[in-house]
C-alpha cells in the first residue's frame, strides 16, 4: 500500500482515476456476479491489499453473507457470519468507513486468510441502497505495508456509495429477469395447457358426434398419443362378458407392423393388470417389469408405458395405453390425467354404442310388435266387426220369423252376438285412446234417463242369472255434461261386469249423487257427479285393486275363474280421464265391489254446428 501516511496528491489523483475507471467497469459489467467480481477485485488493486469482498447484510437473520470476494478472501465467496463484534457492524450502524491496523488473532478473523499470528489490516465501508443499508465493502491488507489512512476511507467511503448502487441495480435487475423467465415459463407452461385442453374439448366433440365405435375408439387414441408424445400406442375394448377383447385398435402403428403383431392381446401380462386396475399404471423401462413378460419376439419394442384402465365405477371396458414417450422420456403424472380423462371420455362412449345397439335392437322389435298390432286391430275392425254383424243380422231375422219357445235359441244368439260386438267396440277404442283420436262430444245428459237406458240394454244379461238390477233415482232430476255415448260405454261395462262375477239371485245396485270431494288423481273440480255401480261378489283384495285397471288384467280370487279379455275396466277408467273424470273402486274381499265413475259437474256443453256427433 506504499507510504499511506504520507500520501501525495499525485498518488490520490491516480487512484481516483482508477475509481473512475472502475465505475466505468461496473457499468460494462453483464450481470451482479461481472459487477461483483470487478468491485472486489479493482478494491485489492487499487488499495494494495491482499483481499477485498461485498458482504450482504440480512437483519432478520444477523448474518452477513459473503456475496463476492478476491484474493486472499475469495475462498470465503458464499459463507456466513455472525455480524456482532466485527467491523461490518461499526461501518453499518455508524454509516462511516472503520479503520483496524492491528486486527487480533482470534478465531472470528480466520476469514482474513492469513497465517497464524500474522498481524492484520483491514478497511470497512457500508454500501448503500437507495432504501437503506446493502452491506459492506471490506478490503483487507498484510503486516508487510503500513496500515490504512484516512485518506484510503475517504476513498473507499465515497466509491462505496457508487459500489452499493451499482449493486443493488444488478440484484434488482437480476430478480426482474428471473421473474421474467419465470413469468415465461409459466406463459408457456399455461399455453400448452390450453392446447392440450383444446384437444381434450376437440376429442371429446369427435368422440360425441360420431357413435361408430370404432371411430371413436382411433380418435381417442390417436389424441392420447399426440398430447402424451409417445410415439405408438393402443385401446382395447372388452366383450361384454369381460373374458376378451372384441376391438383392438392401435395408434402410430403402420399395417405392416400391425399385422406381424398378430391378434389382440390376451390380457395375461401388463394390460392385464391395467384392465384388473382401478388406477394408471406408469413404468419407466418395460425390460425391468416382471409383468412384461411373454410379450411375442414380433412385437414393436417398448420402453416407457402408461396404461389407464377404461371404465365406469366397478365396470370394467378395456384399456388405454401408450409407449416409448419422445427423447426416452418417462410419462408424467401430467400425462397419466391427460389419458384419464380420455379414458372416461371412452368408456362413456362404449357404452353409449353399446346402448345405442340396444336401443336401435328394441326399436326393431317395438316396429315389429307395432305392425303386428295395427294388422290385429285392422283384422277386428274389419274381419271380426263384419263376422259379428252378420250373425246379430241373421239372429234378428230368424227372431222375427220365430215365435213360442224357438225364439229362446236366437234370442241367445242375438245376446251374444251384441256382447261380442260390445268387445270389438271396446278394443277398437282402446287403440283410438292410445293413439289420442278417440272423439268425444260433450253434451247435456239427464243422468236418471242415462242410467235407465244402461240398464235396459244389460236386462236381458241380468234376467238370465235371475238378478235384480236397483237404481236408486235422485229426486232432484240431476245433469251433467259429457258424451252420454261414452258414459253410457262405461256404465254398461260396469253393469256387464258386476253381473259376471256376482252369483245368481242377487242385485245389482245403480246410484248417483252429487260430492264436493273428489277422487284423487284427478281434476280439480268445485263438485263431482258420483256414478256406483254396487255388487254382491267375492270382492277385490286390497293388492289387485289396481292391478285388474291394468289393460288385459281379470281380477282375483273369485273373479279370475270367469271369463272375458280383460280390457272393459281398462277402456272405461282410460274413457273417464279422457272426458276430465276417474273411475275408482272399493271392495272388501267376500263382501262385494262398489266401481265409481266421478265426473266434473257444473261444465257447459260444447256447441258444434253441422255435426251431430
Amino acid at each position: 500500500m506504499g507510504n499511506k501516511g504520507s500520501t501525495q496528491s499525485g498518488d490520490i489523483a491516480s487512484r481516483l482515476g482508477g475509481l473512475c475507471e472502475t465505475g466505468s467497469a461496473i457499468l460494462e459489467a453483464p450481470d451482479l456476479q461481472g459487477i461483483l467480481s470487478v468491485v472486489t477485485e479493482r478494491t485489492r488493486l487499487l488499495f494494495d491489499g491482499s483481499g477485498a469482498a461485498v458482504t450482504f447484510f440480512e437483519a432478520e437473520l444477523h448474518e452477513l453473507f459473503v456475496a463476492g470476494a478476491s484474493g486472499s478472501l475469495e475462498g470465503i465467496t458464499g459463507a456466513r457470519y455472525p455480524i456482532e463484534g466485527t467491523l461490518s457492524q461499526r461501518a453499518i450502524e455508524e454509516n462511516r468507513a472503520v479503520i483496524d491496523n492491528d486486527v487480533p488473532d482470534d478465531p472470528f478473523y480466520e476469514a482474513l486468510v492469513l497465517d497464524a499470528g500474522e498481524s492484520r489490516t483491514v478497511l470497512a465501508v457500508p454500501l448503500r441502497q437507495r432504501s437503506g443499508v446493502l452491506g459492506t465493502l471490506i478490503v483487507v491488507g498484510r503486516a508487510s505495508v503500513p496500515g490504512f489512512v484516512q485518506e484510503d476511507a475517504d476513498l473507499l467511503y465515497a466509491f462505496g456509495h457508487l459500489a452499493g448502487l451499482a449493486i443493488q441495480n444488478a440484484r434488482l435487475l437480476e430478480a426482474e429477469t428471473t421473474r421474467a423467465k419465470r413469468s415465461d415459463t409459466l406463459r408457456a407452461e399455461s399455453e400448452h395447457h390450453i392446447t392440450i385442453l383444446q384437444d381434450l374439448h376437440a376429442a371429446e366433440v369427435a368422440v360425441a358426434s360420431d357413435l361408430e365405435l370404432d371411430a371413436v375408439l382411433q380418435t381417442v387414441a390417436d389424441r392420447a398419443r399426440n398430447l402424451t408424445s409417445a410415439a405408438d400406442g393402443a385401446l382395447g375394448v372388452l366383450t361384454p362378458e369381460g373374458d376378451e377383447l372384441e376391438l383392438f385398435i392401435t395408434s402410430g402403428i403402420d399395417a405392416a407392423q400391425r399385422k406381424q403383431m398378430g391378434g389382440p392381446p390376451k390380457g395375461l401380462g401388463l394390460l392385464g393388470a391395467v384392465t384388473q386396475s382401478k388406477v394408471p399404471i406408469r413404468v419407466h423401462d418395460m425390460s425391468s417389469d416382471p409383468r412384461s413378460a411373454g410379450m411375442p419376439g414380433t412385437h414393436p419394442g417398448m420402453t416407457s408405458f402408461l396404461g389407464v384402465p377404461i371404465r365406469i365405477g366397478d365396470r370394467a371396458y378395456g384399456n388405454l395405453y401408450l409407449t416409448n414417450k419422445e427423447d426416452g422420456a418417462e410419462f408424467t403424472e401430467r400425462d397419466e390425467t391427460v389419458v384419464s380423462m380420455l379414458a372416461a371420455q371412452a368408456a362413456v362412449s362404449i357404452e353409449n354404442a353399446r346402448q345405442f345397439t340396444t336401443l336401435q335392437r328394441l326399436l326393431d322389435e317395438l316396429r315389429q310388435t307395432q305392425q303386428q298390432r295395427d294388422r290385429f286391430y285392422a283384422f277386428v275392425n274389419h274381419d271380426l266387426r263384419n263376422a259379428c254383424s252378420g250373425v246379430l243380422m241373421w239372429s234378428e231375422r230368424l227372431l222375427m220369423e220365430t215365435s213360442g219357445k224357438a225364439r229362446d235359441i236366437p234370442e241367445k244368439i242375438r245376446r251374444g252376438s251384441e256382447h261380442a260386438m260390445r268387445l270389438v267396440q271396446d278394443v277398437l277404442d282402446l287403440e283410438s285412446l292410445s293413439q289420442g283420436r278417440l272423439e268425444t262430444w260433450p253434451r247435456m245428459i239427464v243422468v236418471n234417463e242415462l242410467l235407465q237406458a244402461s240398464m235396459d240394454g244389460i236386462h236381458p244379461e241380468a234376467e238370465q242369472k235371475k238378478m235384480r238390477l236397483r237404481l236408486k233415482r235422485n229426486r232432484s232430476n240431476l245433469r251433467m255434461v259429457a258424451d252420454p255415448d261414452r258414459v253410457l260405454q262405461i256404465m254398461t261395462n260396469l253393469l256387464s261386469n258386476a253381473i259376471k262375477y256376482s252369483p245368481e239371485g242377487t242385485d245389482v245396485r245403480l246410484s248417483a249423487d252429487l260430492s264436493r270431494e273428489g277422487p284423487e288423481r284427478a281434476p280439480e273440480a268445485e263438485r263431482w257427479l258420483a256414478i256406483s255401480v254396487t255388487d254382491q261378489g267375492p270382492g277385490v283384495p286390497e293388492a289387485d285393486q289396481e292391478r285388474i285397471f291394468g289393460e288385459y288384467e281379470k281380477g282375483g280370487t273369485g273373479r279370475s275363474k270367469r271369463g272375458g279379455v280383460g280390457i272393459g275396466l281398462t277402456l272405461s277408467r282410460q274413457l273417464a280421464e279422457y272426458m276430465g273424470g276417474n273411475l275408482t273402486l272399493e271392495s272388501t274381499p267376500g263382501e262385494g265391489a262398489t266401481f265409481t265413475l266421478w265426473m266434473p259437474h257444473g261444465r257447459e256443453p260444447e256447441r258444434r254446428s253441422g255435426w251431430i256427433g
